[in-house]
């Protein structure tokens, strides 16, 4: 989905260098009363400079972190997690001299961090995720970054790390305290939707879905009156359902079930898997699997393998994120010529319909408490936010390397973040262009990259298979009516819940969550099958409750109401 910017490097590196040489001219005047030769002026210089969100520190510094390596990781003819274009720039640029303390492979940094945080030796600045970070907080060996990032953050990044509605900073606070930086990452990308075959619904004469009934219906013509056009009936009415059913998230929302998910009840969350309206949407999918309207053999099936109704034309219909269009639609697509519409949830009575996502934090950013330039965290968060949304856009040099482009650049930077909102903005900037009727002027690179992508799909030229393939899915997701288009609209509206619980997983749940999930999924896939009794749900959450979920559910209050 990431389209690299055309700019040369050298033309971001010669306005990052006017912005220098423009800041320090700036503290100049106001720091030395005109005259530039004092002494004392220069240091007062020097000082304001290094303060600013992306001032270069006058005697460099030396930050230690680790980083952990990823299987795929490849690098440029001379270049390592040592030394790359990220961490040369640092120097450069900034004045920090980033040093990896240590680096393992990807496999290993479970183990190394264990015994790193157990040590209370760590590095200066460290990645972790929630559990690590809560153990940092606990022992105190993190770093108070609250008047720091006040200070230090640009405007650019205090905007970009709150485009989440400030859950990463909640996240990311104890006792009123900044303890670490989030790394948001995009939200919407788990809000489901309905995929349905267009040419199927032409071709039995049906509409469009209004309501659940709608569905319901589309599902029994899907399955029973031929739409492959076989004369065999060898179809499913609702596919892509995985042993897991996590593929059936959108069908219980419809329900305004939340499985997986802690969503608000008064004034205290409460956990998904035990609200009441999964009880209907279980109802239902037993009169589905009876009726012989969903794959009767989803129970053994992964993903992938639930995807293979699709990719054979056994299916037309399907519950997914956005990202259907990448996998499996576009090489279905390329195949069948079949054009696929996503729609918003649908509700199963008259209240609206809202999808859920889980907090967008991908890990955290600390400090060793008793670091002395806690700031230079924030530096490095500046300087990865202006290399992604900058006036200059997401240059080659920090995003692709190798001669086919297969090198992904932007892994070796040691603090990065990725706007909330850039996938929406993304199909949002697409929008505004289509209704200028021209491309309109966007600092995201990738809106021209879509925008021209949907032009080319209109035109209907296209040079080989994969370039039609590729319009087309670039045109059903970031496109008028594409998939991006419904999260953008479920943000708008209001219809995208985030999972209120972001912390770390609680004693209850390190003990006892696994055998609760691996219950959940045995008595839904029974009562699905009709091998129990609607009636089997009500015990499960006496059962969930009586097992540990009533210990989790205080834990994760507890956690709450810290937190507020």
């Amino acid at each position: 989905m990431r389209h690299a910017s055309l700019k040369r490097y050298l033309l971001f590196a010669a306005a990052a260098q006017l912005l220098f040489v423009t800041a320090c001219g700036s503290s100049t005047n106001e720091g030395s009363g005109g005259n530039k030769n004092d002494q004392g002026a220069e240091t007062t210089v020097n000082k304001q400079t290094a303060d600013e969100p992306l001032g270069k520190y006058e005697s460099k510094i030396e930050v230690t972190t680790a980083r952990w390596l990823p299987p795929s990781l490849k690098f440029e003819k001379g270049d390592s997690i040592d030394n790359n274009i990220w961490y040369r720039s640092y120097e450069e640029e900034l004045g920090i001299k980033l040093v990896n303390k240590w680096s393992v492979p990807q496999t290993q940094w479970q183990q190394k961090m264990n015994v790193t945080i157990a040590s209370g030796d760590i590095p200066d600045i460290l990645t972790v995720n929630a559990n690590e970070l809560k153990r940092l907080v606990d022992a105190d060996m993190v770093e108070d970054l609250t008047a720091i990032f006040d200070k230090y953050a640009s405007d650019k990044t205090k905007k970009v790390i709150s485009n989440d509605g400030g859950n990463g900073i909640k996240a990311s606070t104890f006792g009123g305290k900044l303890l670490a930086l989030p790394g948001v990452t995009f939200t919407g990308t788990g809000a489901q939707m309905l995929w349905i075959r267009q040419d199927w619904l032409k071709k039995l004469n049906l509409a469009e879905p209004k309501t659940m009934d709608d569905v319901y219906k589309i599902a029994e013509a899907f399955a029973n009156q031929d739409p492959d056009g076989n004369n065999q009936k060898d179809t499913i009415g609702l596919g892509g359902i995985n042993k897991d059913l996590n593929s059936m998230m959108g069908f219980f929302e419809s329900f305004h079930a939340y499985p997986g998910r802690w969503v608000k009840d008064g004034s205290g969350l409460v956990y998904g898997d035990i609200q009441p309206g999964l009880k209907p949407a279980l109802q239902k999918l037993q009169e589905m699997f009876k009726a012989g309207l969903i794959d009767p053999e989803f129970a053994v099936k992964d993903q992938a393998k639930a995807y293979e109704l699709i990719a054979s034309n056994k299916t037309g219909m399907f519950y997914s994120g956005e990202g259907a269009v990448w996998w499996p639609l576009t090489d279905h697509y390329k195949k069948e010529k079949s054009d696929w519409k996503p729609y918003p949830l649908i509700s199963f009575d008259d209240k609206p319909a809202s999808t859920s996502g889980g907090v967008p934090v991908g890990n955290y950013y600390v400090v060793r408490k008793g670091f002395k330039h806690p700031e230079a965290l924030v530096k490095l968060l500046n300087f990865a936010v202006e290399k992604q949304y900058g006036p200059e856009g997401r240059l080659d040099a920090y995003w692709y390397g190798g001669e086919n482009k297969e090198i992904n650049v932007s892994a070796f930077a040691a603090v990065i973040i990725s706007d909330p909102l850039e996938l929406i903005n993304i199909h949002r900037g697409v929008q505004a262009s289509v209704d200028a009727g021209k491309y309109v002027d966007n600092p995201i690179a990738d809106v021209k990259h879509h925008y021209d992508l949907y032009q080319l799909w209109l035109s209907g030229k296209f040079k080989d298979g994969n370039e039609e393939g590729q319009a087309w899915s670039s045109y059903k997701w970031a496109g008028p009516k594409g998939g991006m288009n419904v999260v953008s609209d479920y943000v708008k509206d209001n219809k995208y819940l985030v999972d209120e619980y972001s912390g770390p997983s609680t004693p209850t749940m390190t003990a006892k969550k696994s055998t609760l999930d691996k219950m959940k999924q045995e008595v839904f896939t029974k009562i699905i099958m009709g091998q129990a009794d609607i009636g089997e749900y009500d015990k499960f959450v006496a059962d969930w409750k009586k097992l540990g979920g009533d210990e989790i559910t205080t834990e994760v209050n507890d956690w709450y109401k810290a937190k507020k």
